[in-house]
């Protein structure tokens, strides 16, 4: 009969029937076994809410966290559109909120270009419908960074990796 859990030390058991693997970046093909049983491997897994894929997973943590973000804008819109709070105050809001949600365990991604223009890209849509700028005003980003002390993402995301080291 199989056993369906290993025990390494009497408190720990590892349940093989739960246990997966995943290479990451390599070309070794040999399977995954603890003593006799073959191990399950997986494509993809989500560890502490970040994507585990075959390929690194920036990509689809990216597209995870840019829908997150976006679900925190949408209902922050109320604040958005109150004349009473100052830009500065709404800007804030913003970088604490929506940003911090967008940028979370940034520290761990492959950077591409591809990348970061995909989160400038996001970022830049939320500041235009904060600072009530259409497409037809024809602002350039820089212009719209200025206006609200902002800083390209790619200096934001290579200081976080830099603190993080």
């Amino acid at each position: 009969m199989l056993k369906t859990q290993i025990c390494i030390t009497r408190p720990q058991c590892v349940n093989i029937n739960e246990t997966k693997g995943i290479r990451v970046n390599t070309s070794n093909i040999q399977k995954f076994r603890l003593e006799e049983t073959e191990i399950e491997e997986v494509g993809f897994f989500v560890y502490l809410g970040s994507v585990v894929s075959v390929n690194g997973g920036t990509e689809e943590n990216v597209a995870g966290r840019i829908k997150k973000a976006n679900g925190v804008f949408v209902q922050l819109y109320p604040v958005w559109r109150n004349h009473n709070i100052s830009k500065t105050v709404v800007i804030q809001i913003f970088t604490t909120n929506v940003k911090s949600v967008l940028l979370y365990a940034c520290e761990t991604w492959k950077t591409t270009n591809q990348i970061t223009r995909r989160l400038q890209t996001y970022i830049n849509k939320c500041l235009r419908q904060i600072m009530n700028k259409k497409w037809t005003d024809k602002i350039r980003n820089q212009k719209l960074w200025r206006i609200t002390k902002q800083k390209p993402i790619e200096i934001q995301t290579k200081r976080r990796k830099r603190n993080w080291i």
